[in-house]
């Protein structure tokens, strides 16, 4: 997914921030754990007050056009986000929107593995 939409980088995570796996590899997990918090905050904040439904997701557009994405999604009742860092007038949807159903695929093939 990072190679095919040219992201600066990539973070799937658990709903508190835990980072479970991010590319690239040096991609530091403390700034991405950083970054998916503070998305989540602002999420729940929004949800609450303007008393919205659920978030499923959230983008930051930087002066240079960068774009940070947060895809909230639930997997066998665990709450996942995948964050994204896309170069600017890049689409990112439909390619997130495959690596979320291929992560669902893989998740659920797992659990029913053992």
């Amino acid at each position: 997914m990072t190679k095919e939409g040219d992201f600066k980088a990539a973070v799937l995570s658990l709903e508190d921030g835990l980072p479970l796996v991010s590319t690239p590899a040096h991609y530091e997990d403390e700034m991405a754990a950083a970054m998916v918090t503070l998305l989540n905050e602002t999420a729940k904040r929004i949800n609450h007050q303007l008393r919205l439904p659920q978030v499923d997701e959230i983008s930051i557009v930087y002066d240079d056009r960068t774009r940070l994405v947060c895809r909230y999604f639930t997997v066998d009742g665990h709450k996942l986000l995948l964050t994204v860092l896309a170069p600017p007038d890049q689409s990112y949807r439909r390619l997130t929107n495959r690596t979320i159903k291929e992560i669902e695929r893989v998740w659920l093939s797992r659990r029913t593995d053992r």
